[in-house]
Order: C-alpha cells, then sequence, then structure tokens
C-alpha cells in the first residue's frame, strides 16, 4: 500500500450520513436525563471563554438593501467555508427608521436584522457531538467547523433565539429560519456568525453596510451604526443586544 492508498478518503455523503446517525445515537447516550442548564454546570463543560465581541445592530437604520448578507456570503465563499449568509435581514412593519437615513436613502421600508449573539454560556456549544462548534482561539467567536459538522441539527434546535418565519436573502427569495444558526443544504452543515475570524479586518458585514460608510462619511449623522461590533459581551451589552435583536411571532410587540 502507497503513502497516498493510505491517506484516508475525502468524506462523502454516505460516511457523513453515517457519522450523523453516530453522532446523535452518542449524544442522546450522553445526555439522557441532563437539560442544557445542568450540561452547562457539568464539570465537563467548564465556563468558556466570553467572545471578544458580537454584531450589534440598529434597526431604526437599516435600509433593507442586504449588502450585508452579500459581503458575508461572499467572504465565508472565498474562504472556502459556506457561502450562506450568517446574517438575515427581516421586513417588518413596526420600526421608526431614522429621520437621517431616509434623507439619504429615501423611504425603502422597514427591517430588522439578526445574528447570533455569540451568547455567553452558548447553549448551542456543547451539545455538539463531535465538537464541531468550538471557540475560536483568537476571538473567541462560537464558530461551526464545515469540515466536521455532521448536520445533526442540535446546535440549531439549542439555539434560544428564534428568528422570524421569513427572511429576505440576496435575490428577495424567502427563507425559513428557525434559529441563529442555519442549515445549508448544498453542502450539508450548519453554519452561523463567526465573526469572520479569519479576517484582520473582522465582520465584512460591518465593513461593507453602505449605512456604516455614509455615518463615517458624516452623510448620515448618528452617533451609532447600522452594524457594529460590540466590543464587549458581558451581560449589560448582551441584554442590549437580546432586546434589539428579539421579535415576537406576531411581530407586534418587538423589543427595541
Amino acid at each position: 500500500m502507497t503513502s497516498e492508498e493510505a491517506k484516508d478518503p475525502p468524506p462523502t455523503n454516505s460516511r457523513r450520513n453515517f457519522l450523523r446517525q453516530a453522532g446523535v445515537t452518542v449524544a442522546a447516550v450522553a445526555f439522557v436525563g441532563v437539560g442544557v442548564p445542568g450540561l452547562l454546570k457539568d464539570p465537563y463543560f467548564p465556563s468558556m471563554a466570553a467572545s471578544n465581541g458580537a454584531i450589534a445592530v440598529d434597526p431604526t437604520l437599516c435600509i433593507g438593501c442586504l449588502t450585508c448578507e452579500v459581503a458575508c456570503s461572499e467572504v465565508h465563499d472565498k474562504a472556502g467555508l459556506s457561502k450562506l449568509p450568517r446574517i438575515r435581514i427581516y421586513s417588518v412593519d413596526n420600526v421608526k427608521v431614522n429621520a437621517e437615513v431616509e434623507k439619504q436613502f429615501g423611504k425603502r421600508g422597514t427591517f430588522q436584522q439578526q445574528v447570533c449573539l455569540q451568547c455567553p454560556d452558548a447553549p448551542c456549544l456543547p451539545v455538539c457531538p463531535v465538537d464541531s462548534l468550538h471557540v475560536d482561539d483568537k476571538t473567541h467567536a462560537r464558530v461551526i467547523d464545515n469540515d466536521t459538522c455532521i448536520a445533526c441539527g442540535k446546535c440549531e434546535t439549542s439555539c434560544i433565539f428564534p428568528s422570524l418565519d421569513e427572511a429576505l436573502a440576496t435575490g428577495r427569495q424567502v427563507l425559513h429560519q428557525k434559529a441563529r444558526i442555519s442549515y445549508d443544504d448544498l453542502l450539508e452543515v450548519y453554519t452561523k456568525c463567526d465573526l469572520c475570524y479569519f479576517r484582520e479586518e473582522g465582520p465584512a458585514c460591518v465593513e461593507k453596510c453602505p449605512v456604516n460608510i455614509a455615518i463615517k462619511d458624516n452623510k448620515v449623522q448618528s452617533s451609532v451604526m447600522c452594524l457594529d461590533v460590540s466590543r464587549t459581551v458581558n451581560a449589560e451589552t448582551f441584554d442590549k443586544m437580546r432586546k434589539a435583536q428579539t421579535a415576537t411571532a406576531d411581530r407586534k410587540q418587538m423589543q427595541l
């Protein structure tokens, strides 16, 4: 047998399905009788490092252009990762748009941005049966490794922040989101915001947002950005981000 023959073959759909079933079985046995809150306190899952940041949003500044989704898709695709956008833009009817934004961009509708909040206790992380979901060494972002994800869906199920029923996406097609973690049916993996941990420039959505650019160029007067990186994810900032990004099912009780 040559050294080339000795190498492991690349994962196939059948192999992924086998790993998926095996992973779910192992997880089911390991977690019997243990809820997520209890699991997080287990000595086998010590407290994880807080993320170095998270995407903070201001719906009153969003113009629904979807530039953030496109930028997110492009940089991740270029990095060899799932090109599914990690940020979603929802069309809602109960946001009052900043007058400065309407003056610069016109009346384009009202929108709500939603993205992973990089939860301090990240309940999605310890339920991954193959440790595909982990804390990045540099950014401490909660990252899903597309090479090892077995698409069991446990991370999506454990996400405590549901999404609205319909999200706008590139091309304005409707996507049915269940949580801040998305399923890529082309690669058969799950994915979420990873703060573009592989980019020195940071999150592409923040960099490319046209409203952010207008604010920096003093064309729009605002003390905050449409999309920004909250550098400290403590209890106070996490609560603010939760309120800015959380909406009830009927969209009428949105906390802004």
